[in-house]
């Protein structure tokens, strides 16, 4: 609605009114995926500043001056996710960015493991 009502606002944190409790919200004013600014900011995670940390469940990996996060030492397949509040907000978008780096090889595609 900042957008909306205010086009010209620059992407901050503002305090917003929702469901007649004061929020603050980081509003993303730009343009993401391919859709106008307007967006609300669910989490974010930085891993190029040194004081973030992983979330729960995922190990830091540090290599060649790149910090990722990925899932914790395993002896067999497995996976891990992550799920980020939404602290009461509704919404109906999902719009995010993900850098993934490999750490070994991808032997969960390996040609010829499973016939």
């Amino acid at each position: 609605e900042i957008k909306k009502y205010w086009p010209n606002s620059s992407s901050k944190n503002y305090n917003i009114l929702y469901e007649g409790e004061i929020k603050n919200v980081y509003c993303n004013m730009e343009e993401l995926c391919g859709s106008g600014g307007g967006w609300t900011r669910l989490a974010y995670l930085d891993m190029t500043d040194s004081t973030q940390n992983c979330p729960p469940g995922f190990r830091l990996y540090q290599s060649g001056g790149v910090r990722a996060c990925g899932r914790l030492i395993s002896s067999g397949g497995s996976c891990t996710s992550v799920q980020f509040p939404s602290n009461g907000i509704s919404y109906s978008q999902v719009c995010g960015r993900v850098v993934g780096y490999q750490w070994g090889s991808p032997d969960a595609a390996y040609p010829g493991r499973y016939q």
